[in-house]
């Protein structure tokens, strides 16, 4: 299988798309310009890092992509709580980002799980 026909490439795909949107509405300010710029960044590496998992031998190297791609999640999702915390945001945006979100940590958990159980 390809990587761009797995679900979780393309459910994070759709958090790009979701992601770009909430970053061209962030105040202008230059704070928040880095951390939204930031945010894309993150979920443009996740994706390579799913291209990479799939690349990689099962095992060890798998497993290095894969903890890859859950850190760059992880910053995602705190830059989301900090732009509600901010008020800049809404709680109805970050409930659809974490509906994608959810999605994404229950695909890489099973995944990272699959590889940590493979026999050596």
């Amino acid at each position: 299988m390809k990587p761009s026909q797995a679900s979780i490439y393309r459910t994070t795909e759709r958090l790009l798309y979701y992601s770009i949107g909430i970053a061209e509405r962030l105040p202008k300010s230059l704070p928040y310009r880095v951390l939204g710029e930031r945010m894309v960044s993150d979920v443009m590496n996740a994706l390579d890092y799913i291209v990479l998992a799939f690349q990689a031998e099962e095992g060890e190297p798998r497993l290095r992509c894969i903890d890859a791609f859950i850190l760059h999640m992880t910053a995602v999702k705190t830059t989301y709580r900090v732009f509600v915390n901010r008020k800049v945001i809404s709680p109805k945006q970050l409930d659809q980002f974490l509906s994608l979100a959810s999605n994404i940590s229950t695909q890489a958990g099973a995944w990272r799980r699959k590889q940590l159980n493979r026999p050596t």
